[in-house]
């Protein structure tokens, strides 16, 4: 199949200047595309001059005029089956209404290129350029480009990072938006808040009275109208959300239009600012000729100051906020690089409790060199016996029983291996049981049963470790042991028992000599490991800190105080999202040896019941959206959640059990990995290879390495995220290839960076384990 042109430079090296033109002219044909319904024919897939002006529904010379300038310009290629956008220019105008594409803002340019004369015939009259003189075409680009992210990243990324915020707009809060122009932003607000009431206000009388027809016709008069006033006078009462999108640069005075929203404010109230950020560039000269052409001469018309664009960037923005008596909200997440969002609040907003630190993990009791060499002795010698083993018994499955059959007994037989070796190695199964992606599921089956199907302790230990927890808290001799084991792991064995006033409860017992076995065998893989991370082919990687990272999470599980400080943490993070259960802990029962919660009724083994469609996704989403706000809200993520940690209930609730492996995110980490999903669920690849380029440097890249390293690393990134959301976004197909990018660059973000992604690919894999078919999104858990 031959190729005519891919994006090859055309032709001569031609003078910068010219080139610039020829972009300048290349953007309007491609606002010619985006106006006639071509840009989106052609994302319809491959088609010839014939096909393509079909179905945009227009004439065949001008479609063939078309598609050799967008050939000519890079943007396309031409194959024997017709013509197609190029694969990098597919994820900007392929997609129109999509997050990220261009169609908007090609609109806007083609508007205040026709903005020209007027502005120029202003730059010789004093600068000034009143609003009616501006054509209506203007304001509908503006709002068509802000439109992109208040309709998706406004209710689904910002409002949910401020705290309690998205909980008042449920319950029917109030809403203010300065400069709402003809009001798209409060609709949006309004259909994703119902019981909300909504008020826009602006100067211009055109954009407001057709805005209000819009709402009337959808029937959103009675709770959302706009006014044809300026805001610092017509906003009264008080409001739970004040908006100022791109607006307060362009305000007559900025200062008092903050004070003006902070007196309106209620006490939990918020203040949402959009300004851009500081840039340079050619995305400075974007923003620039926006100010040029519009914000300067309009303000000055009003009698303002003219900011300009880019004249109140977040460090200009802060002082006057504060002066106003507002305070910052931890930052927003960053969505766009022309973008910057800015949360204030009253001093006196009620602040999210302050969580209570958690113990701290103890370091691993030392292990003697003698010990650790014994015990990779043993392990080597018990290897050999273990494929000495399993090699004929495979062999004889597979020419007895076929293929299928011989997994399974092989599998069966590397869990028993598995389980003789110890709990590390125990856990490391436990991962691979939830990689659907990776083994049939004949395997994922078997290895499952090291969730919560361990050999269980003989009765005598058992009698043992319950009577070490009696000595440790007294309390326990009051409940009655009914003989019913709950769940058996490698690390302990969970059994009923009765209250005496009859409440069931659960009761996790430690494992008798399960620190010592753990220590010893932590201890050995971080030597090895450390030895490991010397050969050229870790390429870089550091294995050491990852195991150390990993054995200090897996050690405090046995750490029974502080699973129980873990699981109260992860109860009350989780408490606002309806249909997701963390079992009670029980303080009176609970001591070193003997960690004890209320019992959790139906739940029903290693695999949910049947549940019909809606409920399966309703209940899919909430268990990922409850990791999504660990990671990107809390800062605190369960990393195991793996089947017999996470069941589905027959109504569609989300029981997490076993919070003992839980780690902290760092605040710096955790804006990392928001903004990493974020662009992730906008498309956006070359930002998302930018964060993990970053969080794996953080004090900047050694000097072997070039400022092209980065730039290749985020191209290859934004390769895979192009064909990652392509289709059906799988995390656990995404999540690998990310690592072994990371692994060919030598690019490794911290552990603190690595593990949240590996905790939903966990969740997830659970999720498909049980589910094949199911549907995630790459945005879910961000909302």
């Amino acid at each position: 199949m031959g190729v005519s042109a891919g994006r090859q430079p055309a032709g001569e090296a031609v003078p910068r200047p010219m080139a610039m033109l020829a972009e300048a002219m290349t953007a309007a044909l491609l606002e010619f595309g985006s106006r006639t319904g071509l840009t989106a024919a052609l994302g319809a897939g491959p088609a010839d001059v014939t096909e393509l002006a079909r179905r945009a529904g227009g004439d065949a010379r001008m479609t063939e005029e078309w598609l050799r300038g967008m050939v000519a310009a890079g943007f396309a290629t031409h194959t024997d089956v017709g013509y197609a956008w190029d694969q990098e220019a597919a994820t900007w105008f392929g997609t129109p209404g999509g997050p990220a594409d261009l169609g908007p803002g090609l609109a806007l340019s083609g508007a205040l290129t026709r903005c020209v004369p007027a502005a120029a015939d202003a730059f010789h009259l004093g600068g000034t350029l009143e609003a009616e003189r501006y054509p209506r075409e203007l304001a509908d680009a503006m709002q068509r480009t802000s439109a992109q992210w208040t309709t998706f990243v406004l209710p689904e990324i910002w409002l949910p990072a401020v705290p309690g915020l998205t909980d008042a707009l449920r319950e029917g809060g109030r809403v203010a938006e300065i400069g709402c122009a003809s009001g798209e932003t409060v609709e949006a607000l309004a259909t994703a808040f119902p019981r909300i009431t909504a008020e826009g206000f602006d100067l211009d009388e055109r954009l407001t009275k057709s805005g209000n027809a819009r709402l009337s016709e959808r029937g959103l008069a009675g709770r959302v109208v706009l006014r044809a006033v300026d805001a610092a006078a017509g906003m009264t009462g008080h409001y739970d959300l004040v908006l100022a999108l791109s607006v307060l640069h362009d305000a007559t005075d900025p200062a008092a239009l903050l004070r003006a929203a902070a007196a309106v404010l209620r006490p939990s109230g918020c203040l949402l600012v959009v300004e851009s950020p500081p840039v340079s560039g050619p995305l400075a000269a974007m923003l620039l000729t926006t100010s040029l052409l519009y914000c300067v001469p309009a303000t000055a018309a009003r009698g303002g100051r003219p900011l300009g664009t880019l004249g109140l960037p977040p460090e200009a923005l802060l002082p006057l906020a504060e002066a106003a008596g507002l305070r910052p909200v931890p930052a927003l997440p960053a969505v766009h690089p022309l973008v910057a969002a800015s949360a204030f609040r009253p001093p006196d907003a009620v602040a999210r409790p302050v969580p209570v630190p958690l113990p701290e993990i103890g370091g691993l009791p030392r292990a003697g060199r003698g010990r650790i060499a014994a015990r990779a002795f043993h392990l080597t010698a018990r290897t050999g016996l273990a494929a000495a083993q399993l090699g004929p018994l495979w062999t004889a499955a597979r020419l007895r029983h076929g293929r299928t059959a011989a997994r399974v007994r092989l599998t069966r037989g590397i869990v028993r291996a598995l389980e003789r070796l110890g709990p590390a190695y125990v856990k490391f199964g436990q991962m691979l049981a939830s990689r659907a992606d990776l083994f049939p599921a004949e395997v994922t089956e078997q290895l499952g049963a090291l969730h919560d199907d361990v050999t269980p302790m003989a009765e005598a230990e058992f009698r043992r470790q319950l009577a070490l927890a009696e000595r440790q808290q007294p309390n326990l001799r009051r409940l009655r042991m009914t003989g019913r084991r709950l769940g058996s792991g490698s690390i302990a064995c969970v059994y009923e028992a009765v209250e005496p006033d009859g409440a069931a409860v659960a009761v996790k017992l430690q494992r008798e000599g399960i620190a010592e076995a753990m220590s010893v065998d932590l201890a050995l893989m971080s030597s090895v490991t450390r030895l490991a991370e010397r050969l050229p082919a870790a390429g870089g990687a550091p294995l050491a800190d990852l195991v150390d990272y990993v054995g200090r999470a897996l050690y405090g599980q046995i750490d029974f105080i502080r699973e129980a400080a873990c699981t109260r943490r992860l109860a009350a993070n989780l408490a606002g999202h309806p249909g997701i259960v963390v079992p009670r802990v029980r303080d009176d029962y609970t001591c070193g040896a003997a960690l004890v919660t209320d019992l959790v009724d139906g739940l029903t083994g290693d695999s949910p019941p049947e549940l019909g469609d809606d409920v399966r996704d309703d209940a899919a989403a909430r268990a990922l959206s409850a990791v999504g706000a660990m990671i990107f809200r809390d800062g605190f993520v369960h990393c195991d959640l793996h089947p017999g940690n996470i069941y589905v209930r027959q109504d569609g609730s989300v029981v997490m059990l076993d919070a003992g492996y839980s780690v902290e995110i760092p605040e710096t980490v955790g804006r990392a990995l928001r903004d990493f999903f974020v662009n992730l669920s906008l498309r956006n690849g070359t930002r998302c290879g930018e964060i993990m380029y970053d969080s794996a440097f953080p004090g900047g890249p050694p000097r072997r390495r070039s400022p092209a390293g980065r730039t290749a690393f985020a191209a290859e990134i934004a390769d895979l995220v192009r064909s990652a959301t392509a289709d059906r976004f799988d995390m656990t197909d995404f999540g690998p290839k990310v690592f072994e990018t990371q692994q060919k660059f030598g690019v490794h973000p911290p552990a603190d960076f690595a593990f949240p992604l590996m905790s939903l690919m966990i969740a997830e894999g659970t999720l498909r384990r049980w589910w094949p078919g199911l549907q995630i999104p790459a945005a879910t858990g961000l909302h």
